[in-house]
């Protein structure tokens, strides 16, 4: 599932009331600070990055491109 740019930052910005709220009393609170903050990251990186199909898409059309350069550049 994606979520849209505007969704990941709401939700970014729910975790980030939640953490400024969250008083450290006991293991408990440590835990759910430690899965705040693994929540947050993992948004942070399905948010901003685009999928890993479309990266190797990125990559393949790239090395494609270079190896043309290449070849078109040695061979004059």
């Amino acid at each position: 599932m994606t979520l849209s740019h505007q969704s990941v930052e709401i939700l970014l910005d729910l975790i980030e009331i939640k953490v400024s709220s969250l008083h450290i009393q006991d293991r408990e609170d440590a835990r759910e600070l430690n899965k705040l903050r693994k929540c947050r990251q993992e948004l942070l990186i399905n948010g901003t990055e685009p999928s890993l199909k479309q990266m190797e898409e990125h990559l393949k059309s790239r090395s494609s491109q270079a190896h043309r350069v290449r070849r078109t550049y040695y061979s004059k």
